[in-house]
């Protein structure tokens, strides 16, 4: 259309122009080397014009003629990249669909006809992957690392590589390398962070846990719960090393970030007990029960005095339970205390209220102790048998029999880190391993650790086997 009306315009101008030379007709004389001609002036403008004609398709073809090598050289240089990106896509596609010698029959095609070396790297990496040559991909990713652009995605698949390798030390230093270049990629900090905690590296994943929150790749929930079990993990790590210092330090850390999570506020107990800080213990037990009770917390606050008397420890007790009245463990404990004090109506409402709730073999073996109180022998006998196949209670196969709670291994730990941290909920291995539970359910029968000095003093109540009896008065 521009085309058009330039040589409209022209053609206007061409003819105004002719209309006045016609109408006013001049000469024009061309001297030039001796020669003398004289036209007149409109003859000349019609013979510049088609001299023009002439020399301007002339010109053009020379133009053609000089710019001949440079065209062909770029045509032939379009047709390679065309057929370099040809088989980079059907090398994409081979490697992809498992095709492994089409795959690099196309990478080395591609990496002769494509000057981009960064997309041949990556074919001949997937091409190598893909036919299980995990040396040469790891050559292809290594040769990306030479590349800013490309350096992330050498480590992620050096990063790989290194974990069919089974070298988990390689993998997690490319994931750390990888998190440091990259500001907004999470693969790096979910990586790095999932090969730490596998690790049983505690204090790695701490410090990679406050990055991904720095840079908003984690929740501000989830990770706060994650980093309650992460120091929780390596509190239980120094108790078994025996440095009770940073073990309590961190138990408490863990404890101020989710005062509801019963193994931080039962480790940070035990240890704070050993360390002659009772009270401070029993803060912490309390705070822990009225967030969310569980029978650790309830054992826990039990050992604080082994050697008191059968009264104090029950009102003591009883102060727990008043914390939280309504709740299902409290109400066992109120059940519990009544049978030691040989009040079964009152154990025996508040066992109905567990048992509602969830008729597990823990409290029918209470119930079983509540019948043999009041001398039916057939009644505790039934319950006896009710408890044989009713379901057992996952919290408290937390308690160890012969020990602590929460004696976890670094594995129960590190699924707790997920379990509790982005579900809010605890995990159980003892019952998934099919450990037996402490005594018959009894919060307030001592363990067997202590059962034997309680007794000699002042007396205790045993609940072993479901028959509460005073071995000695006050």
């Amino acid at each position: 259309m521009i085309r058009v009306a330039v040589l409209l315009i022209v053609a206007v101008a061409a003819a105004l122009l002719t209309f006045q030379v016609a109408n006013t007709p001049g000469s024009v004389t061309i001297e030039w080397f001796g020669t003398t001609v004289e036209t007149t002036a409109l003859f000349a403008i019609i013979a510049i014009t088609l001299l023009m004609a002439v020399l301007l398709p002339l010109l053009r073809f020379l133009m053609v003629l000089i710019d001949a090598p440079g065209r062909i050289g770029r045509g032939n240089e379009r047709r390679k990249r065309l057929k370099g990106q040809e088989s980079l896509a059907l090398g994409l596609i081979a490697a992809e669909a498992g095709e492994f010698d089409e795959a690099r029959r196309h990478a080395e095609k591609a990496a002769e006809l494509v000057e981009e070396p960064r997309l041949a790297k990556l074919l001949e990496a997937r091409a190598a992957e893909v036919a299980g040559d995990i040396p040469a991909a790891e050559r292809a990713y290594s040769g990306m690392l030479q590349n800013e652009d490309t350096e992330i995605l050498g480590r992620k698949g050096l990063l790989q590589a290194a974990l069919k390798r089974g070298d988990r030390i390689s993998a997690m230093a490319h994931a750390e390398a990888a998190l440091k270049l990259s500001k907004t990629s999470s693969w790096p900090f979910t990586t790095l962070f999932e090969l730490q905690v596998q690790a049983g590296s505690w204090d790695g994943a701490i410090e990679t846990l406050e990055e991904g929150e720095k840079r908003k790749l984690i929740e501000a929930k989830a990770a706060t719960r994650r980093r309650a079990v992460l120091l929780c993990a390596a509190a239980h790590r120094h108790e078994r090393e025996r440095r009770p210092e940073q073990a309590t330090d961190l138990a408490q850390r863990a404890v101020r970030l989710a005062p509801g999570f019963a193994p931080a506020a039962a480790i940070a107990a035990r240890l704070l007990v050993v360390e002659g800080k009772a009270w401070k213990a029993q803060a912490v037990l309390e705070e822990a029960w009225e967030t969310a009770p569980h029978p650790a917390i309830a054992h826990a606050y039990r050992d604080i005095k082994s050697d008191e008397a059968p009264v104090d420890r029950q009102r003591r007790m009883m102060g727990l339970v008043e914390l939280k009245p309504e709740h299902r463990e409290s109400k066992i404990i109120a059940a519990e205390i009544a049978m030691q004090q040989l009040n079964w109506q009152g154990a025996w409402d508040n066992l109905e209220h567990a048992y509602r709730e969830n008729p597990s073999s823990r409290i029918c073996n209470l119930f079983a102790g509540v019948c043999k109180g009041r001398g039916d022998e057939e009644g505790a006998r039934r319950w006896m048998a009710q408890a044989s196949v009713a379901p057992r209670e996952a919290d408290w196969t937390d308690l160890d029999p012969e020990g602590p709670a929460f004696l976890y291994d670094d594995s129960d730990w590190a699924r707790l880190v997920y379990m509790y941290g982005d579900a809010g909920q605890l995990i159980h291995p003892r019952m998934e391993r099919g450990g037996r539970d402490v005594g018959q359910g009894s919060v307030l029968a001592l363990p067997p650790a202590l059962r034997g000095a309680a007794a000699s003093d002042h007396g205790a109540w045993t609940a072993a086997d479901g028959d509460y009896r005073e071995a000695a008065a006050e």
